[in-house]
């Protein structure tokens, strides 16, 4: 499913959830890192 909805404008992250402290990191980066990009115009 994630490989027929994954596209280049609205991509899928796979987030590990073993730890609910690692996970909302690893979103937060996620999303700190895509707006930089959007923002430095990539």
């Amino acid at each position: 499913m994630v490989e027929r909805t994954s596209t280049g404008r609205s991509p899928w992250t796979l987030v590990e959830a073993n730890d609910k402290n690692f996970a909302r990191v690893k979103v937060l980066q996620t999303v700190c890192e895509r707006l930089e990009r959007v923002l430095e115009g990539k």
